[in-house]
């Protein structure tokens, strides 16, 4: 360089530049490129037709029998013949589903993670993760009130650990009372359905009343209209009443039918 004429010098420093300006190019080019692999691989790995949460209230209002019908009632839903039958006729012929037990505003509970249903040996196995599942390990305690508005935070979170994407995501609630502490549910609702999340929920009506005024499992415009005007929300939502927990597992079941019968 110290020989070189300015003309030389003018050549090789722009040649350097290039050189160099390149480099940097080509790594910001791969950044984004990683960027992307990131997105895709946080998308899931397997195209699904539906991905659903399903959230049980096991809050103190729910009693160790309503507990286990509304554990069993999930399980045989999801593993019945009919369900399979129309997740098999769907697009993809599969759905990812998640079951979570959930109370106050830090009580949610992952049952049973994530599974790929596509046929009836992978339905049944999901439906084996829920029955067996242990019961969460603050179910005893004596104040365990309903956050529905936190289980919903939570579920979104869960979407982006599914082995499943699918741009149908569904957050299934079962509950027999309102939200009584934690955010706005209907603030948290909003939110769900600006990402394109559906919400829908079962109310389980005549359950056990612990509350003296029985405000919480009985608002006075009805536990239906409550979850209606407050806590579902998206494309095709709806509210489902089940006469107190001994018809659960038959409502569940007609839910789930209507929930997959929409993505065909």
């Amino acid at each position: 360089m110290t020989d070189c004429k300015p003309a030389c010098r003018s050549i090789l420093t722009a040649a350097l530049a290039v050189f160099f300006t390149s480099g940097i190019a080509q790594a910001d080019s791969n950044r984004l490129t990683h960027k992307k692999l990131d997105l895709v691989s946080s998308l899931g790995s397997e195209r699904v037709d539906m991905m659903i949460c399903l959230a049980a209230d096991v809050s103190e209002s729910v009693t160790s029998m309503e507990y286990d019908l509304q554990k069993q009632g999930h399980a045989a839903a999801i593993s019945d013949p009919r369900v399979v039958d129309i997740i098999q006729g769907g697009l993809r012929r599969k759905v990812a589903a998640i079951y979570v037990e959930w109370a106050d505003q830090d009580q949610q509970f992952l049952a049973a993670d994530w599974h790929i249903i596509e046929d009836q040996a992978s339905a049944d196995r999901f439906g084996e993760s829920i029955q067996n599942s242990p019961s969460p390990p603050w179910i005893d305690w004596s104040v365990r009130n309903t956050s529905t508005s936190e289980v919903v935070r939570y579920c979104l979170n869960q979407f982006e650990n599914s082995p499943g994407h699918s741009m149908r995501r569904v957050i299934d609630i079962s509950s027999d009372g309102t939200n009584n502490v934690g955010r706005r549910v209907d603030g948290v609702r909003d939110l769900a359905v600006s990402q394109g999340v559906v919400i829908n929920v079962l109310a389980i009506e005549d359950s056990k009343d612990p509350f003296p005024d029985g405000t919480h499992t009985r608002p006075i415009e009805g536990l239906v209209s409550y979850f209606k005007n407050n806590v579902a929300g998206g494309t095709g939502s709806f509210v489902h009443a089940a006469s107190g927990y001994s018809s659960f597992g038959e409502m569940i079941r007609k839910k789930f039918i209507l929930e997959l019968a929409s993505v065909r």
